[in-house]
């Protein structure tokens, strides 16, 4: 904690307050309670501030003003010039230092009021989802980079702008289908929000108060202040009038509570983020596992921030970037649907526990219905990046204790992103039974938001995936004439390859 600051110089109090103070310790004295005699009589300034009643600690609150344009009252002859008195005292400046801490502690209690859930239930992981904008981006992300190394286990979830387009043409396969899908509204979008929230190796988040933060020269850390976040949600510039978006989507977010306004004044250019995430110390090692729910458009998104240009046209080269940038990865969809197609996790028969779970949840594939059977409570917003962040983190640790009884083999699940199409970061010269399943039928799903496979496209029903026209071809549907003559890459309105969408920021649709 900072030293308590200092009582103000002694000074005689002139002018309006000199001749109030005898009334009022006399009239204090006439209404002393009884049985009180012994105590000292009550003075005008009695409070700590104001040296405990001694009457030679008056302020001048009127004094003359200073050489150096400040009023005397504050320190006499000391101003800001180095002499240790008045705002340049030591008292003073952490003075200030406290007061920046209360108002950052004001922000965080604001954040408990709008991350609380429902019903009011108390947690204790509450409070701590810290918002990250561009003015305190190089402050939290050096905190990550000294916690990191001693909770290596990161769950990450991202917001974006929805699905805006279909690529046309002929694919060798449904997963390159699904793949150039992928590349081109990526491309095409931005990234509107990242949560990340890390963990140890027994799935426990940082404690509010922890010895690795005191080191750091970030005072309302270093002092306590504040807690120390569990889970950092990274807020990012987004205009919707330069932007390209799918207006179901952004209305959906807005609802979850996104302010776009404050994305566009004050959101981080995702070219900076892309600089310090490289040097952060949470990507390109070994040692650091990403965990993730249906995260192809999630990690597709990452890597453009790092590379700063457009995805590789080849899926073999994203697939050697997406292992250079993030070698070690846990998808949890990917994880739930293997066990619930061969009924065996690790090369061993479920647990009655674990196939109860896995019947109760049935067909229902999102990341709440998984959480939600599993006993683990939201905290935060739901559809914002940073609690959706902390609840994969937290079903994940579930998923491993009881479904996979505490061991999940890394040989087989390690490295499998659903979405694509279920191949490792590497890609293999053969695949498994499940991997050619999850080619043939669980990549017809392209998320919209939070690994949700729904589509609104004019009510019409969500985008087909196109089926083979000659062995080993997928084709996609002739292209549907444009009234704005936009190519065959870029979104349009009505039906066909296309879902429907609108806003083009400023409505000429060229970027």
């Amino acid at each position: 904690m900072p030293p308590a600051v200092r009582n103000f110089p002694h000074q005689v109090l002139p002018g309006p307050f000199s001749h109030s103070q005898p009334h009022l310790q006399h009239h204090a004295s006439q209404h002393q309670p009884s049985g009180s005699s012994n105590l000292p009589p009550p003075s005008f300034n009695a409070h700590h501030g104001l040296n405990q009643g001694n009457p030679n600690s008056n302020i001048n609150l009127f004094g003359q003003t200073s050489n150096n344009g400040l009023a005397a009252g504050f320190g006499g002859m000391g101003g800001l010039g180095g002499g240790g008195t008045g705002l340049a005292s030591q008292a003073a400046v952490m003075g200030f230092a406290h007061g920046a801490a209360l108002q950052q502690q004001q922000q965080a209690r604001d954040q408990i009021r709008r991350g609380s859930t429902a019903g009011g239930t108390k947690n204790p992981l509450k409070g701590r989802i810290r918002d990250v904008w561009r003015g305190n981006l190089a402050q939290e992300m050096q905190l990550l980079r000294s916690l990191v190394d001693k909770y290596p286990f990161i769950s990450m979830d991202t917001e974006f702008p929805g699905i805006v387009a279909r690529p046309m043409g002929a694919f060798t396969t449904k997963a390159d289908y699904h793949y150039q899908t992928l590349r081109c509204n990526v491309d095409l979008l931005k990234v509107i929000q990242l949560g990340i929230t890390l963990f140890n190796e027994n799935g426990e988040p940082p404690p509010p108060q922890i010895q690795e933060v005191a080191g750091l020269n970030i005072p309302a850390y270093q002092n306590n202040l504040l807690p120390c976040p569990c889970t950092w949600q990274f807020n990012f510039q987004f205009s919707t009038q330069d932007d390209m978006y799918n207006q179901d989507s952004i209305d959906f977010l807005a609802s979850a509570g996104l302010d776009l306004d404050l994305h566009e004044k004050q959101g981080i250019d995702p070219s900076d983020f892309g600089a310090v995430l490289i040097s952060s110390g949470l990507v390109m090692l070994d040692n650091v596992r990403w965990i993730s729910f249906h995260s192809g458009y999630d990690f597709g998104y990452l890597v453009k921030l790092m590379l700063c240009k457009p995805l590789p046209h080849d899926e073999t080269e994203y697939r050697r970037l997406l292992g250079i940038f993030f070698p070690e990865i846990y998808d949890i969809k990917f994880m739930i649907k293997h066990a619930q197609r061969y009924g065996a996790v690790n090369d061993s028969p479920l647990t009655h526990t674990a196939s109860t779970i896995l019947q109760n949840l049935g067909q229902k594939s999102g990341l709440q219905d998984l959480a939600d059977e599993l006993g683990v409570k939201r905290v935060g917003t739901a559809h914002q990046a940073g609690s959706d962040s902390l609840l994969t983190g937290r079903t994940f640790w579930e998923v491993k204790k009881l479904i996979f009884n505490g061991t999940i083999d890394e040989e087989k699940y390690l490295g499998q992103v659903w979405g694509l199409n279920g191949v490792g970061t590497t890609l293999q010269p053969s695949m498994s039974a499940f991997q050619q399943a999850n080619l043939s039928s669980s990549l017809e799903e392209t998320p919209n938001l939070n690994g949700a496979s729904i589509y609104q496209t004019n009510g019409q029903g969500p985008p087909s995936t196109p089926g083979s026209t000659q062995p080993g071809l997928a084709s996609t549907p002739s292209q549907q004439p444009q009234s704005n003559g936009m190519g065959s890459m870029t979104p349009g309105g009505g039906g066909g390859v296309f879902g429907g969408f609108r806003g083009f920021g400023r409505g000429d649709g060229v970027r």
